[in-house]
């Protein structure tokens, strides 16, 4: 398979409304859209005379070109207004939307959907940014732990006792599974109450890197180092990495919480904005990081690597027999 055939988030539910919105995948334009219960979205050139579709409009649950009034349906079927014999077909992939994202894939495609939801846990939102640096740059940030004692505000290690976290890599053909687990930073007691975390509490972030298509789900809890007794609150995320393009990263993050028993009736009202919010100001931070970047290519030969980098390695190699494998724009028809 190649990056087209792999789901892809491409925008989140709340961003497509009755206009259509144009996209890039792997520097790709497409057009997405709603068309009446369900979503298309098809190559963003009209096949007519090449005008952008995402600049027309949905009629009908079809996207009509701006330029001679063609019309498109999910599905590629055309219509030609001054031609009704004349058949016509836009290039198009799959659509769908699920988990508050809509995803596409290449028709040929036929992987399994993506895990983006979890019985145990309650949704607790999602979030979409923008980083302008390549994928393979941004994973590497969201696979290792090193650089949250400089760069993380709350969830994390601190840089002074980072020597004192172990890193366990367990590794299969289509996963890279890093377990850190470490003294949790001082954390502000407002936080730290809600989460009823103790002071020299473990940290633990225990992670599974996928590659079909690229993304990252984060197992985080808090265990008293003597009992190794888990706290009620957990955190669990999934982080997709949709390559817009070469030098463009878009990471769609799904957000997940247990609902600790003190706060019963709680989450949805206290927990869940508080928990998408120390997400977001994290995530954000790490953005703003990578885009300091001196060197902004992919490749990793000639840097010095430390004990927490074995997974960028492991993570390369996967990319390519897994992720850009045979990759090809032919597969949208």
């Amino acid at each position: 398979m190649g990056i087209f055939d792999h789901w892809h988030p491409v925008l989140l539910s709340r961003e497509l409304g009755a206009r259509p919105e144009a996209v890039r995948l792997h520097g790709k334009e497409i057009v997405v859209f709603r068309a009446g219960a369900t979503v298309g979205a098809l190559v963003d050139r009209c096949p007519h005379r090449g005008m952008r579709l995402s600049l027309g409009k949905v009629k009908e649950e079809a996207l009509e070109c701006p330029y001679h009034g063609w019309s498109f349906r999910p599905n590629g079927e055309g219509r030609c207004p001054a031609t009704p014999e004349m058949s016509a077909h836009a290039a198009c992939f799959d659509a769908v939307e699920k988990d508050g994202a809509v995803w596409v894939k290449s028709k040929a495609g036929s992987p399994a959907f993506p895990v983006t939801d979890f019985d145990d846990f309650q949704a607790v939102g999602t979030l979409h940014h923008v980083i302008p640096v390549p994928l393979e740059l941004v994973l590497d940030n969201f696979i290792e732990v090193e650089h949250t004692g400089t760069t993380h505000a709350f969830l994390g290690y601190e840089k002074t006792r980072m020597s004192e976290v172990t890193i366990d890599v367990t590794l299969t053909d289509e996963t890279v599974r890093v377990v850190n687990r470490g003294p949790q930073r001082t954390l502000p007691r407002a936080l730290a109450a809600a989460f009823r975390i103790q002071s020299g509490d473990t940290f633990t972030d225990d992670w599974t890197t996928h590659f079909s298509p690229i993304y990252s789900v984060y197992d985080q809890y808090w265990t008293d180092p003597k009992t190794h007794e888990v706290r009620d609150a957990r955190i669990r995320v999934a982080v997709f990495f949709t390559p817009a393009t070469d030098t463009e990263t878009h990471l769609f993050t799904f957000a997940y919480a247990t609902q600790p028993k003190w706060l019963r009736f709680g989450l949805q009202y206290a927990m869940k904005p508080l928990v998408l919010g120390l997400i977001d100001h994290e995530v954000r931070l790490d953005k703003r990081m990578l885009e300091r970047l001196a060197d902004t290519r992919p490749e990793l030969v000639g840097n010095r690597l430390g004990r927490f980098d074995r997974p960028l390695v492991e993570a390369r190699k996967r990319i390519a027999s897994i992720y850009r494998a045979a990759s090809t724009l032919k597969h949208a028809t």
